[in-house]
């Protein structure tokens, strides 16, 4: 075993120098911090923690499946004014370090977390956050046959950290660097490689985007998704509680780096119960999507992101959900500024429910109240004939 692992350790070496040889296999991967939880119990008594939090790493392969990976080299950075390293073991150089728990899957797959260092000094600018302190070590298995990486996020390790702030997030921000070749933020000595030397470009959905740890959430999310759909790509979320929110901007990117604004949804305010929220993009593409909420007080947080490749047809206008509730989204794209109103009518031709639309080019969404409205078939239109919209849709209350 031993020897086996000391092997395994001279090819990460080997693997690493010839990363500019075997740049180009055809896959890539992705890297996020997730799954984050928080307890106030103070872990040191009278030391200075306020609390603990806990992430995860999650790995996947963009499209198909990539077998046999036996090595990574990762790490995080965290703020050092907001959380630290646990006491124990400290900021000394380990291996299988007591607050990092590799996942079953990849310790029943023989990897271990070799050689990690927590407190490494670093001065990283995000965009949206500074890091002052890098953890990095390499997750090498033993096994000749590693791991089989495929298009589902698969855990790799958790980590535990102790906050040392006392407001919302109580252990400030967490990120992580591209691998080699990744973006954004890449670092030459991270990867994922196979057991046959060939390495994967890995990007990170935990860059621009941080992952905030600490509790009292001013919006607990409780789903965040973006899935293709024959009228493009459904963005869709939902919380559990919402406290003092204003707004959700739905965020894309083409690159994961440069984000835009394309649609704003009015979110509950104060709410104790189960919320559920849509946005559809008709442009859809290959494109990474993120939530940023938006308190009343002008503070915020950002959701994971999630990467999709939608190809749409030629789409003008969508309707959703369909059956409908108490609303009803419109999305119309124009090529030019229009204004019209949406008209709802019921079965017998009887106009029901009326809605100025002003339409400016590009994507537009409109959302319908419904209330007063009875259960049953109805058909939405615009009073615009150069508006292709003539849709049936039902209401079940």
């Amino acid at each position: 075993m031993k020897t086996t692992l000391i092997k395994r350790i001279i090819t990460l070496f080997a693997i690493i120098g010839i990363l500019s040889i075997s740049k180009g296999s055809a896959q890539t991967c992705e890297w996020r911090l997730g799954s984050q939880t928080y307890s106030s119990l103070d872990p040191d008594g009278a030391g200075p923690a306020t609390g603990s939090a806990t992430f995860t790493l999650q790995i996947r392969a963009t499209s198909g499946t990539i077998p046999n990976i036996g090595v990574t080299t990762t790490g995080f950075s965290y703020q050092s004014l907001k959380t630290m390293v646990p006491t124990t073991p400290g900021c000394a150089i380990v291996t299988s370090p007591a607050n990092i728990t590799v996942s079953p899957e990849f310790s029943s797959a023989g990897f271990l977390y070799e050689t990690v260092n927590q407190c490494n000094s670093v001065n990283v600018n995000t965009g949206t956050q500074i890091f002052d302190r890098t953890a990095a070590g390499s997750m090498i298995s033993s096994a000749s046959t590693g791991i089989t990486l495929t298009t589902t996020f698969k855990d790799a390790f958790t980590v535990t950290l102790w906050t040392l702030g006392t407001s919302y997030p109580q252990g400030g921000y967490v990120m992580i660097n591209s691998g080699s070749g990744g973006a954004p933020g890449g670092i030459g000595s991270y990867g994922i490689f196979d057991n046959v030397g060939g390495d994967f470009i890995t990007n990170s959905l935990t860059y621009t985007a941080p992952l905030a740890l600490g509790g009292a959430l001013p919006v607990l999310f409780t789903k965040f998704g973006a899935n293709c759909s024959s009228n493009g790509t459904v963005i869709s979320w939902a919380t559990a509680q919402e406290a003092n929110s204003r707004r959700f901007d739905i965020e894309k990117s083409n690159d994961g780096n440069s984000w835009k604004t394309i649609g704003t949804v009015a979110a509950a305010g104060n709410s104790s119960i189960n919320k559920n929220y849509q946005q559809l993009d008709l442009d859809g593409g290959t494109a990474f999507y993120r939530i940023k909420q938006i308190d009343k007080d002008g503070q915020y947080i950002y959701t994971i992101v999630e990467r999709t490749n939608c190809q749409v047809k030629n789409i003008k206008s969508a309707i959703y959900p369909v059956p409908a509730k108490d609303i009803l989204n419109v999305v119309i794209k124009s090529d030019r500024s229009i204004r019209t109103q949406l008209l709802i009518f019921d079965m017998q031709g009887k106009m029901v429910k009326k809605m100025d639309a002003p339409i400016i080019a590009g994507n537009n969404n409109f959302r319908i109240n419904l209330s007063g409205l009875v259960s049953g078939d109805y058909l939405i239109r615009t009073n615009d004939a150069t508006i292709m919209m003539n849709k049936v849709f039902t209401i079940v209350k």
